[in-house]
C-alpha cells in the first residue's frame, strides 16, 4: 500500500531534483530503483552546500544588523531558520549507502492494490496521500513561487539577497519599473534566490519525507502485517532486520536533526501567527501558517508511527510467550526485544508523540506569555 501511494510523489520529487542537481541520489527508471547520482550532480551538490552555508551566514548577519521592529523581523527570521534547517539536513558530502538501501526496500517492495485496503487501512492511506500532497504543494508549488512574486514586488525583502545588494532607490520599485543593467541584475538576483530556495526545499523533502517519514511508515506497515498473525518467529526476525536498516539510515543524523528542528519550527511559527497576525503582511502570514501546519503534521505522523510499532511489538511478544511451547523457541523468544525506532541512544515509545506535542503546546504558550510581559 505505502509503495503504491508514495512512489508517484517520489518520482516527481526526483524529477525536480534532477533539474537542480542538488542530491546525491537519483531515480533510475530503467531499474526502478534509487541509485547514487552522477559525478556532476555530486560535485555540484558539494559546491552548492558550501554556497548555502555562505548564504545562511549572510542572512544571519543581515538580520542581526537590521534596525527593523520585531514584527517586521518575523518573516525574515522564519526564512532564515528554514534555510538553516535545510542546510543542516543537507550537510552531507556523499551518498549514504544505508539511505539507498532503505529507499529501495520501501519503493521496490511488492505493491498491493488500494482496493485491498479496508477500514482503518483505507483511511490511513488517504491521510498519507494527503500529507505527501500537502508537503509537495508547499515545497514545490506554493513556497518558491511566492518568494519570487515577493521579490518582484518587494525586491529588498530581508533577509534575501536583494536587501543586501540592491541600491535603496530600487527597494520601492517593482521589477517592471527597473531598466537596463539594473533590470538584468534584479532578474539574476531573483534567479539565484529561486535556485537556492528550490535546492533547500528539495533537500528537506528528500531527507524528511522520503527517508525518515517513509521509512517509519513502511516499518509501521510491515509490522502491522506481521502482528496480525498469532505466531511467526521468522516474520519477527525479518522485522528486526528492517529495524536495523531503518536505524542505520536515520538514527545518528537525520532523526535527531528533525526531532530538534521540526518541533522548534512548530513552536516559532505558531507563536508568530498568534502574536503578529495583525502586524504581518497577509502573504507572509499565509506562508508562515503553511510552515506551521507542515511542521505539526510532520511531528504527529512520524512520532505516531514509531510509537505504535514499539507498543504493538511489545504486546505481540507478550502474547507469543503464552503460545510458545518448545524450549528452543522459548530461548529464541527471550532474545527478541520490542521494535524501536532510535535517535541517538534513545528511542520512540508509545507516549513520545504526546510528550512532543505537549512540549510544543507548553512552549508556545510560555513564549507568548513571556512576549507579552
Amino acid at each position: 500500500m505505502l509503495s503504491e501511494i508514495i512512489l508517484p510523489h517520489l518520482t516527481r520529487h526526483f524529477s525536480i531534483a534532477r533539474l537542480n542537481h542538488c542530491l546525491f541520489y537519483e531515480w533510475n527508471p530503467k531499474k526502478n530503483r534509487v541509485t547514487e547520482s552522477g559525478k556532476f550532480d555530486k560535485k555540484w551538490s558539494r559546491v552548492m552546500l558550501l554556497v548555502s552555508w555562505g548564504y545562511v551566514l549572510l542572512q544571519i548577519i543581515g538580520l542581526s544588523i537590521s534596525s527593523a521592529t520585531p514584527a517586521e523581523k518575523i518573516f525574515p527570521a522564519t526564512l532564515t531558520y528554514l534555510n538553516i534547517a535545510c542546510s543542516f539536513l543537507g550537510f552531507v558530502w556523499s551518498a549514504d549507502s544505508a539511505n539507498v538501501q532503505l529507499m529501495n526496500i520501501i519503493y521496490w517492495s511488492e505493491k498491493r492494490s488500494r482496493e485491498e485496503c479496508r477500514g482503518h487501512g483505507k483511511i490511513l492511506a488517504v491521510i498519507i496521500n494527503l500529507t505527501y500532497s500537502l508537503a509537495n504543494f508547499s515545497a514545490y508549488v506554493a513556497f518558491p513561487p511566492a518568494i519570487v512574486v515577493m521579490l518582484v514586488i518587494l525586491p529588498c525583502q530581508a533577509p534575501l539577497l536583494g536587501s543586501l545588494l540592491l541600491p535603496r532607490d530600487q527597494c520601492s520599485r517593482p521589477l517592471f519599473q527597473s531598466l537596463g543593467i539594473m533590470l538584468i541584475f534584479r532578474v539574476i538576483v531573483i534567479v539565484v534566490e529561486f535556485i537556492q530556495i528550490y535546492r533547500h526545499v528539495v533537500i528537506a523533502a528528500h531527507y524528511i519525507m522520503y527517508i525518515l517519514v517513509s521509512g517509519i511508515l513502511y516499518f509501521w506497515e510491515e509490522a502491522i502485517k506481521l502482528l496480525r498473525f498469532p505466531y511467526s518467529m521468522e516474520g519477527y526476525r525479518a522485522l528486526q532486520v528492517l529495524e536495523t536498516i531503518l536505524n542505520a539510515s536515520i538514527r545518528f543524523r537525520i532523526f535527531p536533526t528533525v526531532l530538534f528542528l521540526a518541533p522548534t519550527m512548530e513552536i516559532l511559527t505558531i507563536c508568530a501567527c498568534i502574536k503578529y497576525y495583525d502586524a504581518t503582511d497577509k502573504i507572509q502570514l499565509v506562508l508562515i501558517a503553511v510552515l506551521a501546519v507542515n511542521a505539526t503534521v510532520l511531528n504527529v505522523l512520524y512520532c505516531t508511527g514509531a510509537g505504535i510499532v514499539c507498543r504493538k511489538s511489545g504486546e505481540y511478544l507478550r502474547d507469543m510467550k503464552a503460545r510458545v511451547k518448545g524450549k528452543l523457541d522459548k530461548k529464541l523468544l527471550k532474545s527478541y526485544a520490542p521494535l524501536k525506532v532510535r535517535f541517538g541512544s534513545n528511542f520512540m515509545d508509545e507516549l513520545t508523540p504526546l510528550i512532543i506535542q505537549q512540549f510544543c503546546t507548553a512552549q508556545t504558550a510560555n513564549l507568548l506569555l513571556l512576549s507579552y510581559k
